[in-house]
């Protein structure tokens, strides 16, 4: 049944929870952050300006015309940040490019925002860590 499939957060919205104990906690807040990011993210950096949080990047290349740092590969830009948003194109070279090593640099405290192919993270790894409490939290908009 569909319902029994729904996250946690719907479960409190269905449930009316929300009558009872006020508003759904939310795991985090993502102002003040360090936030690490590809090429294509330069829309959600705007974004993330407005909220504090403090920007780096990885892309093939270093692109001149981005003021945050730069991170030639992924594990780095994890080693040096808290959240990492995933928004690029799915290749050979960037499936699975959020694997077990990525994660476990991002730490307890560490999140994973996926608004790009779900093949970019590998997603068993993934499964591993959270319930394991290894990354923080993952907000996926593919799987």
């Amino acid at each position: 049944m569909f319902y029994e499939k729904n996250s946690a957060g719907d479960r409190f919205l269905r449930d009316s929870s929300w009558a009872k104990t006020g508003d759904y906690a939310l795991g985090s807040k993502l102002g003040g952050k360090r936030v690490g990011m590809g090429k294509i993210g330069s829309e959600v950096v705007k974004r993330l300006q407005a909220f504090g949080s403090i920007i780096s990047f990885n892309s093939r290349t270093k692109k001149s015309s981005i003021p945050f740092p730069y991170y030639a590969d992924v594990y780095e830009l994890a080693v040096n940040t808290a959240v990492l948003v995933v928004c690029c194109a799915l290749t050979e070279e960037t499936h699975h490019i959020i694997n077990e090593d990525v994660m476990t640099v991002l730490g307890k405290e560490g999140v994973i925002i996926n608004v790009g192919c779900g093949a970019l993270i590998d997603e068993k790894e993934m499964v591993k860590h959270l319930v394991r409490g290894e990354i923080g939290d993952a907000g996926l908009d593919v799987f």
